[in-house]
């Protein structure tokens, strides 16, 4: 007796998670919803970083493949405005005095020279930022946060 081609396949199988409702309800609202996530955990798993997996450690002696990489991407863009430069130098102690390469290694927040003359250094947390309205002293993380002495 010949097998069809339907159970050829492998089985499926079932991975289920918990979500806040507000995330539920979103899910619910996409017409074919297992897609949306299958696609969705493929594209994760698919950005993860090379050297750590999307472990966030990288595993050690990745000196010469971190360089390498560094090496392929010697450009980075400017959070505000796109524009790309050259990425800034890592060297240890060099720009302890820059609040803008400071605000790059801290936050992995880039900005070009222009753009970071705009900013505004978040009286809470010192992330730079640009603010929508004039007397603004806190980033948007932070004023969602409540504050410790209120």
């Amino acid at each position: 007796m010949k097998k069809s081609a339907r159970s050829a396949r492998p089985p499926k199988s079932v991975v289920a998670f918990k979500v806040d409702p507000e995330l539920a309800a979103l899910l619910d609202a996409i017409p074919n919803k297992s897609e949306f996530i299958r696609a969705a955990v493929q594209a994760r798993l698919v950005a993860a970083c090379p050297l750590c997996r999307g472990s966030g450690v990288a595993p050690p002696n990745t000196r010469d493949e971190l360089a390498r990489l560094v090496a392929d991407h010697p450009l980075v863009a400017c959070v505000h405005c796109g524009s790309r430069e050259p990425r800034p130098c890592h060297a240890p102690g060099h720009c302890d005095d820059d609040a803008r390469m400071l605000a790059f290694e801290r936050y992995g927040l880039f900005s070009c020279q222009r753009c970071f003359a705009d900013a505004r250094a978040c009286e809470s947390c010192m992330r730079p930022f640009w603010p929508v309205r004039g007397g603004q002293g806190r980033c948007e993380t932070c004023r969602k946060t409540p504050s410790a002495s209120a």
